[in-house]
């Protein structure tokens, strides 16, 4: 069964993975990117590998940096035009998300967020589908913003690779704790492969950024190897 056991698959699109009915098995499973419920079968929709992260939660792993907007799934997004009282907000698709100046907790027509061109925005996906324009929020079912919002003027983006960004969300995932007891830092993970982090100094930041970079050219055993050396030689 799907859900027996661990296991990674190279699959290629149209590959048949497991007969599943939702409104008759006793097994719930979530599909992540790549994966797609069609006729009582999931199916693949794109080359890579099939992984499972939690108990009930499956994706494909591809080596792709262009973004395919997925229903709640959290992304950084900067803020590229207004209009009324709607943001368009470039997440790395082909086409930005839109965001109303109500997605925010707390938020009213007196007490609405200001957003500037150019703000980063950390926020969930609520609808994203190919006939309909992405829209971003930062509440969740109960209007809460739980982390989400603008990112604070001060930190550093960049750019990694999707599969990279799964890797570092994964909270199995050791490497950030390595670099977390070395220095103190800030880090946000969107989904769309654009990363967000902060340090007290300047040389910390870089630093970090390049550590994280490592990942796309190095098992994360290597990486964090190199990662250790590398925020040792700076606290010299």
């Amino acid at each position: 069964m799907l859900g027996g056991q661990e296991w990674v698959r190279v699959v290629l699109p149209g590959d048949e993975v497991v007969p599943y009915d939702p409104e008759t098995s006793s097994e719930r499973i979530v599909l992540g990117p790549g994966l797609r419920w069609e006729d009582g079968m999931v199916r693949v929709a794109k080359a890579g590998l099939l992984k499972k992260v939690s108990r009930d939660l499956y994706f494909v792993d591809t080596h792709q940096k262009r973004y395919v907007p997925q229903r709640r799934e959290y992304v950084i997004g900067i803020v590229v035009k207004k209009m009324g009282d709607l943001y368009k907000v470039d997440i790395g698709a082909s086409e930005p998300a839109t965001m109303s100046f109500l997605s925010f907790e707390n938020a009213s027509k007196k007490t609405k967020q200001d957003l500037s061109l150019g703000d980063l925005i950390y926020g969930q996906l609520i609808v994203a589908n190919k006939h309909m324009e992405a829209e971003l929020v930062c509440i969740d079912a109960y209007d809460r913003a739980m982390g989400m919002g603008v990112l604070p003027a001060g930190g550093v983006m960049f750019n990694i690779s999707l599969h990279i960004a799964r890797q570092l969300i994964n909270p199995h995932n050791p490497f950030l704790l390595t670099l977390a007891a070395k220095v103190k830092y800030t880090i946000v993970v969107g989904m769309n492969g654009r990363v967000w982090v902060k340090a007290a100094k300047q040389r910390d930041m870089v630093a970090l950024m390049n550590c994280v970079l490592m990942l796309e050219h190095m098992t994360p055993e290597q990486a964090e190897d190199k990662a250790l050396w590398l925020m040792e030689a700076l606290m010299v």
